[in-house]
């Protein structure tokens, strides 16, 4: 057995000691068998109230975001809320408030269920108001089948171009808007299959084709967003995320995590997500090279596993503390719905040396942790087990005392991140 895949059946006291045991040059840590239910049923449901956007650059973020939390496997009932007072973001998009929810219950019809309800609604400088726009998403599931339905959307004084809209529109309603592009009212997108069914509502959403001096060509526009979803007989759930480098100390951020990139419930069919960045100098607290992050995941009736990666090509922590040519977080989890299996294959540095510490080389092993005279506490291949995680911080430097760079005490210096789960 090496220390980069293994499993091993402990019980979940067990855990509190993995997580703070320190090793230097250990085979390996212990991973958490837990039994669970296979066949489980995934609820997702999800609403904002408003977003702009042209292409890949966000123009609005989106308002009043809620969802279930957590990868949506958790036992019925499930209920979150968000609120804000108001959006400007003129000409895009004004509003006033936005009250957003999302939902699971089981009464032995499953329901997954969004709404987002927008009042004050203005965008593009009165070329579409209304009094309130709401959209309901709900998915069920019950001894019949999968249904899907939008019951309980609404336009309230709606008016397009000058013209009122004084009735619900039919679902997927285009009107155009000239010298603009297109609105769709009411856009309704679902899909209907044997084991999964979902719906997303969009009850305005413009589309900016044409020249114009208010917004960019290629904007797009949503205000009211639900999506509800459920899945029948899944294996498991993921949820995973990883970055390159992160610093901050109390609640302020000195540099934030950079390449972020996260591992959605229902995975990627496969496919590797990543993001990138050139370098990242926040000196004397951390510098680095390049950082490319990827995360992928297959989840299936049977099964779930999910797979994240940080890779930091030359790395500089506490002006030379730590140095390192390359670094490699690489974290692993699966299950076949009774059983968790986590690994830290692929994990490696290359060219590491830590000032101070000629006996530390590559080959270091998991859970690592010495002392920094000046600095503080430093972690190599920091590994933290829960009953349904693997996180791997590759390099963690925690000040502790007053030094000579002015990196303030408190401060927590990560370099190659990558955290795994299965639910």
């Amino acid at each position: 057995m090496t220390r980069h895949q293994f499993r091993l059946a402990v019980v979940v006291p067990l855990v509190a000691a993995v997580v703070g045991m320190v090793a230097t040059g250990a085979n390996a840590l212990p991973r958490l068998h837990q039994t669970t239910t296979s066949g489980r049923t995934q609820y997702t449901a999800d609403a904002y109230g408003t977003y702009a956007f042209v292409g890949s650059v966000v123009k609005a973020g989106k308002s009043a975001v809620v969802n279930l939390g957590g990868c949506g496997t958790l036992t019925p009932p499930m209920s979150n809320s968000n609120t804000v007072a108001t959006v400007n973001a003129p000409p895009f998009v004004t509003t006033g408030l936005i009250n957003t929810t999302a939902s699971a219950t089981d009464g032995g019809t499953q329901t997954s269920q969004a709404t987002a309800d927008v009042h004050g609604v203005n965008v593009l400088m009165g070329l579409i108001t209304g009094d309130e726009v709401k959209a309901v998403s709900t998915t069920t599931l019950d001894p019949s089948g999968f249904q899907v339905s939008a019951t309980g959307s609404n336009l309230v004084n709606l008016v397009v171009n000058g013209v009122p809209i004084t009735v619900l529109p039919s679902p997927n309603t285009q009107i155009n808007l000239p010298g603009i592009g297109h609105v769709v009212l009411n856009e309704q997108i679902s899909t209907l299959r044997s084991s999964s069914a979902s719906l997303t509502v969009n009850m305005i959403h413009v589309f900016v084709t044409l020249t114009n001096p208010l917004v960019p060509k290629g904007t797009q526009i949503i205000v009211a967003h639900a999506t509800s979803m459920l899945k029948a007989s899944v294996g498991g759930t993921l949820d995973g995320f990883a970055y390159g480098s992160f610093a901050n100390v109390s609640h302020t951020i000195i540099s934030g995590k950079s390449a972020y990139i996260s591992l959605g419930c229902q995975g990627t069919n496969g496919v590797i997500k990543s993001n990138s960045v050139a370098s990242v100098d926040a000196s004397p607290t951390l510098k680095v090279g390049t950082v490319q992050d990827t995360a992928q995941g297959t989840v299936t009736s049977t099964s779930a596993s999910g797979e994240t990666t940080s890779t930091v090509q030359t790395a500089n922590v506490a002006d030379g503390a730590v140095t390192v040519d390359l670094i490699k977080a690489d974290a692993h989890s699966f299950t076949d719905g009774s059983t968790f299996t986590f690994g830290d294959g692929g994990s490696q540095f290359v060219n590491l040396s830590v000032n101070g510490h000629p006996e530390i080389g590559d080959d270091v092993g998991p859970n690592t942790k010495v002392t920094l005279v000046g600095l503080g506490t430093l972690w190599l291949r920091r590994e933290i087990i829960t009953s349904n995680s693997i996180e791997i911080r590759m390099i963690e430097l925690i000040i502790s005392v007053q030094n000579s760079l002015g990196i303030p005490v408190g401060t927590d210096i990560r370099i190659g991140v990558a955290e795994a789960s299965t639910h």
